[in-house]
């Protein structure tokens, strides 16, 4: 595997890459009775999960809780923190796996994400400490509209023992500051520093330096240098080292009853195949608001976008819609600017399918009608550099309206015949 490939692999959050590491090494090569014991450590009953069919897209709900099982009281110290009852989450990831395409999507949920817990508004990691995997798995289910086959969880020993395990790993701080949370033991200037496990989890746990996505950008940063580390020739080689890290990261994985070691055998092989040509990072879309009254709890409430993508991710699509890109990479709806033609010569056709636009977040720069009639017909037409925003608006409107790539348009004009609906 040449160094540019090995850098293409990609992914993220920490249990992601601990469960893929522990399946991979059981299941290639120690063969299936060593990753039948391993698969076996830390089954736990979870509710809620829904069978997957055979051949059928798989959901895995991947969980990092704040669990100090396993930390020492030095330990402790050193991550600023000490033994506390109950159990949080600093980490809820929704990984998609298609059974044909050997294609991987994983989906970042904001911990301050709005979500129904129990019948009322509340944050979805609340859903946690309220009633575990069992309630966890139910609010993900509701929020995302994904059903979820299976729970994946580890907790803060597993997290640093395992990156101790690899020799550590680089990581880098790309704000052009120092990053100092005096909670979690961060304070990293600018640049990258090769970090052991108790300074990697301070750089992914620390919440007072920026926003839940900054977080969440800390935590897929993590999940880059961990890969780049694990596919390395050095470790790819190094089986006994391998297979050590499998035992640590098995001692903190904890997974539902329902995963057998044939499944986990079979997903850790589609998993390992993927790079950043066939793997997905994105972040649930959504955006942080002002409290909406004096009082009330301040929210990370969804954007339109997020139910196009889950959609897109239910009918397990081939090419999802170009929403929820880290780094703020992607489009809005909001920021989408169209003009609307009336092609079908049906009155108020124009306005309509304007109107509807708008309510979407769609911000609609002119209505007209056509140069040309186009009947039943409709047509998205756009310029190269707004490609993204026509894949948007086409995955949003379906399989009624035409693509049309065009020299001769500034913008994006959307041309609605008479079997157009919104």
């Amino acid at each position: 595997m040449s160094t540019r490939r090995r850098r293409r692999l990609t992914r993220s959050a920490a249990l992601a890459v601990v469960l893929v590491v522990a399946m991979a090494a059981a299941g290639v090569w120690f063969g299936y009775r060593y990753a039948d014991r391993l698969v076996g450590k830390g089954k736990q009953r979870v509710g809620n999960l829904i069978p997957a069919a055979s051949g059928a897209p798989m959901n895995i709900l991947l969980v990092g809780s704040d669990s100090r099982d396993g930390l020492s009281r030095r330990e402790l110290g050193k991550i600023q923190t000490v033994k506390v009852d109950g159990r949080r989450t600093d980490t809820i990831i929704v990984v998609h796996v298609s059974p044909e395409r050997e294609k991987a999507v994983m989906v970042s949920l904001p911990r301050d994400l709005r979500a129904t817990v129990n019948g009322q508004a509340n944050r979805i990691n609340a859903a946690f400490s309220l009633g575990g995997p069992d309630l966890l798995v139910k609010t993900v289910q509701e929020a995302t509209g994904l059903p979820i086959h299976h729970y994946a969880e580890i907790d803060f020993a597993g997290f640093l023992k395992v990156v101790d395990a690899l020799g550590g790993v680089r990581l880098c701080n790309r704000s052009g500051r120092t990053l100092d949370d005096n909670f979690a033991n961060l304070h990293m200037p600018p640049g990258c520093q090769q970090m052991n496990g108790i300074q990697a989890l301070a750089f992914v746990r620390a919440r007072h330096i920026d926003s839940d996505f900054g977080r969440i950008g800390r935590q897929q940063e993590f999940l880059r240098a961990v890969m780049d580390k694990v596919s390395s020739r050095g470790n790819l080689i190094n089986l006994p080292k391998l297979l050590r890290i499998a035992d640590i990261a098995s001692d903190h994985v904890k997974t539902d009853e329902s995963l057998s070691t044939r499944e986990a055998i079979g997903l850790a092989r589609r998993l390992r195949k993927v790079d950043q040509e066939t793997v997905d990072m994105r972040v649930y879309p959504s955006a942080a608001v002002a409290p909406r009254c004096n009082g009330c709890a301040a929210f990370v409430e969804p954007l339109p976008e997020a139910s196009i993508l889950m959609r897109a991710l239910a009918r397990d699509d081939a090419q999802l819609p170009p929403v929820g890109l880290p780094n703020g990479k992607g489009v809005t709806l909001s920021g989408t600017r169209v003009t609307v033609l009336n092609g079908g010569g049906v009155q108020g056709a124009a306005a309509r399918a304007a109107e509807g636009l708008q309510r979407l977040g769609v911000r609609v720069v002119a209505t007209g009608n056509a140069t040309k009639p186009t009947g039943k017909a409709s047509t998205l037409a756009y310029p190269p550099n707004l490609e993204q925003q026509a894949r948007l608006l086409g995955t949003l409107l379906g399989a009624q309206v035409r693509l049309v790539p065009s020299e001769a348009v500034n913008g994006l004009v959307l041309t609605v015949g008479t079997s157009f609906t919104l």
